[in-house]
């Protein structure tokens, strides 16, 4: 039935490193405030360069900041997102 309603298949293919950082600032807000450190950070150990990972981050992200008053998410608010996506280990 998917395949039916799909008039045209589109492949995307992993954002390098050099694009996140381009890219993941522009996307959202809380990574426009993000060190590019971490957003490297969050891209090695959760991301991996796939856009709808970064969707699932953002969301985890911002539950996680605005459970810790925080402004902008450094390593610790990441470890806690990441630990949601149920696929990393640290």
């Amino acid at each position: 039935m998917l395949s039916s309603r799909i008039f045209i298949w589109q492949h995307v293919t992993k954002l390098s490193l050099k694009e996140v950082q381009q890219v993941i600032p522009l996307y959202h807000p809380v990574w426009a405030r993000a060190d590019p450190a971490n957003i490297a950070f969050a891209d090695r150990h959760a991301a991996h360069g796939n856009f709808r990972n970064w969707a699932r981050l953002t969301a985890h992200t911002l539950t996680a900041l605005e459970r810790t008053g925080r402004d902008y998410p450094d390593q610790e608010v990441l470890r806690w997102a990441f630990s949601r996506l149920g696929s990393w280990r640290d």
